[in-house]
């Protein structure tokens, strides 16, 4: 979030020159276009309701009071609603902002199942592409061009805002549409979602029966893991340098099962050749995995299967598919298709560097939910990436926040000032915070560089080899 002072610092615009109802007369497909007043948190704004056909649902919000800028909001897990609550948060800021629903509605179409095509469901297809890419490019464009007409000028600024299916949509803005934003903030950018669904099957189905681990001895993991990683305050700085093998070092507190189990978590998706297809967890995310990958995770593995169900195999196997038909030798050249749409993973990024567009890309070490090695591989595959493009990846933190780290963050802040005055971030301040009080502070850095106490502070340094 933004400090007060820089807000304040922001340009401001005096009441806009357009009404706010004539802007349903003006533009396709708008709904609505109420003027709400100032209340509670919320400053006085024009609120826009909309639909890109066939059936993309977004909210724009214009501020009164207007910094000149525009903000669109990523989505989270199979998105189907609009991240209200982000653009509130943005026009509390100045910024005209808007988000999507990506096409399609998740209360009554729950996970992927937007994207099977049926009678009832004609527009599958489109929903499933507005889902990887359309609706986040026609909706950035649109409000634009609703804001130019209210306000009397474009937008000085477009910025992107997202983690987790956010992080992933606004690398796909940068690859696909490198005009659309001037910077992009990328959080644990769920890149390789076919890869990752996959790899959740396989983690997941080793935890029916015998290998299931009791939530009850995560406690007991992490303080192993911890113990042989030489984690400080419940924190692995890098977990890549800690090499994690159960049959080693869990033997003694684990059943052959669950070790086998555990051994699927950190070693990876592999074929019966032995060929790793996806990369293991890195070590140091256990205490999150309740829920998640282990315990009472029937919801995850429900929706991991709906995705290969309706969305990402090629044909769509269709409902009576259970994951247990999955073939890791034949099936992974079936999500090649919906890799391409869904994906983030082109490393060509020249048009939006010679833009002079900015991203910054965050991830915990100890997310739970999408992997942090793919980030980091595709960060790495980008040519001339830190003169555009950095990443950090933050100690300790969970899943695009949470977490022993310091992953409190202005992401936001330090775009902006990149962008618009040139001054790249070479280190960001994280905060820990607990119960709305910061507890300890350190720098992140961008990668491949990591905090080192000098005893006197923590310094940015590239890691010792």
């Amino acid at each position: 979030m933004l400090s007060l002072l820089f807000t304040l610092a922001l340009s401001l615009r005096a009441a806009p020159p357009v009404d706010c109802a004539a802007l349903a007369t003006k533009f396709e497909g708008i709904v609505s276009a109420v003027l709400v007043p100032a209340a509670k948190n919320l400053p006085a704004h024009c609120e826009v309701r909309g639909v890109i056909a066939p059936e993309a649902k977004f909210a724009l919000k214009l501020p009164t009071t207007w910094n000149e800028r525009f903000q669109m909001a990523g989505n989270g897990g199979s998105a189907g609603v609009i991240s209200i609550g982000a653009v509130d948060a943005a026009i509390r800021q100045g910024f005209a902002a808007v988000s999507t629903d990506t096409g399609h509605d998740a209360a009554t179409e729950p996970m992927s199942s937007f994207a099977w095509l049926t009678p009832r469901n004609p527009n599958a297809r489109r929903k499933f592409l507005d889902f990887a890419y359309l609706a986040v490019h026609e909706t950035a464009l649109l409000a634009r061009h609703i804001a130019e007409a209210y306000y009397g000028k474009p937008p000085r600024y477009s910025y992107f805002v997202g983690c987790s299916t956010g992080g992933r949509q606004g690398l796909v803005e940068a690859q696909r549409y490198p005009e659309d934003f001037d910077g992009i903030i990328a959080g644990a950018p769920d890149l390789h979602r076919t890869a990752n669904v996959m790899s959740l099957l396989w983690i997941l189905s080793a935890q029916k029966g015998p290998g299931a681990i009791p939530p009850g001895k995560l406690p007991l993991l992490a303080q192993r893991v911890y113990d042989k990683c030489e984690a400080l305050d419940g924190i692995i700085e890098d977990p890549r340098q800690c090499s994690i093998i159960p049959a080693r070092d869990f033997a003694n507190d684990f059943t052959p099962a669950q070790i086998a189990a555990l051994t699927r978590i950190y070693d990876g998706v592999r074929d019966s050749k032995g060929n790793l297809l996806y990369p293991g967890y890195p070590p140091g995310s256990e205490l999150a995995w309740k829920d998640n990958l282990i315990g009472p995770s029937d919801k995850v593995l429900l929706s991991s299967e709906n995705h290969m169900k309706f969305a990402l195999l090629s044909p769509p196997p269709g409902p009576e598919w259970t994951y247990t038909m999955f073939d890791y030798d034949k099936d992974p050249a079936r999500l090649n298709r919906a890799d391409l749409e869904l994906g983030a993973r082109h490393s060509d990024m020249t048009a939006f560097k010679r833009r002079g567009g900015k991203i910054i890309q965050y991830s915990g070490w100890a997310d739970q939910q999408v992997n942090p090695l793919p980030g980091i591989a595709y960060y790495e595959s980008v040519p001339g990436a830190a003169s555009f493009y950095r990443l950090f990846m933050v100690p300790g933190m969970y899943h695009c926040h949470g977490g022993p780290g310091c992953g409190q963050a202005d992401w936001l802040r330090a775009l902006m000032q990149w962008v618009e005055k040139g001054i790249a971030p070479d280190a960001i301040e994280g905060a820990h915070v607990e119960d709305g009080k910061t507890t300890r502070t350190r720098p992140l850095c961008p990668y491949p560089q990591m905090a080192r106490n000098k005893g006197t502070g923590f310094n940015c340094e590239l890691p010792h080899r």
